[in-house]
């Protein structure tokens, strides 16, 4: 017998949750930890960078793994060893070491968010797949809003050292959750297959999914900027690390109160909708903020950020989700993952360069412009998208 989906998205939503509070504890400290170490801009963005090389190089083939042996495991032993690598951190004495235990790191979190979004959206009743996807997605964003404010008060207290501890706390506190508390596969309801995933180039042959692999990407390689560089720019107008957690804060709670009913709304409308006015969103508050040098401007350009990716996510997922019914679950949500990823890649990269050549505000800029060039190319490409018959509100 079934488990009621009800309490299986409960049970994912605390496990995410508490994961993404210990992810965004050191989030924000490892620039700083990095230019500690003598790390120029390309280097800093090398190592933010480094998380998401493994993710990208092995996205595909976790997903199909997934999809064909199951849900729970991976995401089990991916919080096991979320845990090793917290305790890597601590004896990471150089760039080099750090770029080596972020590409662990990228990895372990591979196993974790994208197979639980996967199973979130296996169990969604017929017209809650937004609600579904919005709920896991807000205790997501809810753990990560709160993980950078407890990072900076924990590390002003106690010490750089401290938040790595506390990461490998609450991992291993949340996988002895999911292994008690989310019931196994057959009991949840997760979709398995022993064939007929989607390949890679399958997936990006489907104009729908190359627009949500796109967006993903652009999404990502403009808004990396900001998470790469807002540390060192807050620190050069004078902000402090407290003020800096609560800038990064409202930034991501704004994302996380909004994934439910937004997602609500994709379910009674045309996701594309939100996303493309999502996108726009984001790329004026992106350009906007090298203008700003105090606290309350920054401020309010977190929250405008915020709010706009607020609508991207759930939109996006909710057209992932339709699709990965037929092209499997896992398979499509680790690709459009690893675009993400990818892009993730670059603009750290990218940002580092800009960084080092022409100055701090010319990355937000460059950031500002990718977002906008994908929210047109984005725009195209799903203009003649409707979503399957019967799921949206408005007969389209």
């Amino acid at each position: 017998m079934r488990t009621n989906s009800a309490a299986v998205l409960f049970s994912l939503s605390v496990a995410i949750g508490v994961t993404m509070v210990g992810l965004g504890i050191i989030w924000p400290l490892l620039p700083i930890l990095a230019v500690q170490m003598g790390a120029g801009g390309f280097v800093v963005g090398a190592i933010i960078a480094s998380f998401n090389v493994s993710r990208t190089a092995c996205a595909p083939f976790i997903g199909r793994f997934s999809d064909r042996m199951g849900r729970k495991a991976f995401i089990l032993v991916g919080l096991v060893l979320y845990a090793l690598v917290s305790c890597a951190y601590l004896a990471a004495d150089s760039s080099r070491a750090l770029i080596l235990v972020r590409l662990a790191h990228g990895f372990t979190s591979l196993l974790v968010v994208p197979i639980a979004m996967a199973l979130a959206a296996d169990i969604a009743p017929k017209g809650q797949l937004g609600a579904y996807m919005g709920t896991l997605n807000m205790a997501a964003m809810v753990g990560l809003g709160l993980g950078p404010t407890l990072g900076g008060v924990i590390q002003e207290h106690f010490g750089m050292a401290m938040p790595f501890y506390t990461l490998c706390a609450v991992s291993v506190v949340t996988a002895v959750f999911v292994a008690f508390f989310v019931p196994s596969d057959r009991e949840s309801g997760a979709v398995t297959r022993k064939g007929g995933t989607a390949t890679f180039r399958q997936i990006l042959a489907n104009r729908t999914a190359f627009a949500i692999v796109l967006m993903r990407f652009f999404s990502a390689s403009g808004q990396g900027a900001v998470y790469t560089f807002l540390p060192i720019y807050a620190h050069q107008v004078g902000l402090s690390g407290s003020q800096f957690g609560f800038l990064l804060s409202a930034n991501v709670f704004l994302i996380a109160l909004m994934q439910r009913p937004v997602g609500r709304l994709a379910d009674r409308t045309n996701p594309k909708r939100v996303v493309i006015l999502g996108m726009f969103g984001v790329a004026v508050a992106v350009f906007c903020m090298p203008f700003s040098t105090d606290f309350l401007p920054l401020l309010g350009l977190n929250i405008l950020m915020g709010a706009s990716t607020g609508f991207i996510l759930p939109g996006s997922l909710v057209i992932t989700g339709y699709l990965g019914q037929t092209m499997g679950m896992a398979s499509l949500m680790s690709v459009t993952d690893a675009a993400y990823s990818f892009g993730m890649i670059v603009s750290p990269i990218l940002s580092g360069i800009i960084f080092d050549t022409l100055g701090i505000a010319y990355v937000f800029t460059a950031g500002a412009i990718l977002i906008a060039v994908g929210g047109v190319v984005v725009a195209v490409l799903l203009r003649n998208y409707r979503p399957p018959a019967g799921e949206d509100g408005d007969g389209e």
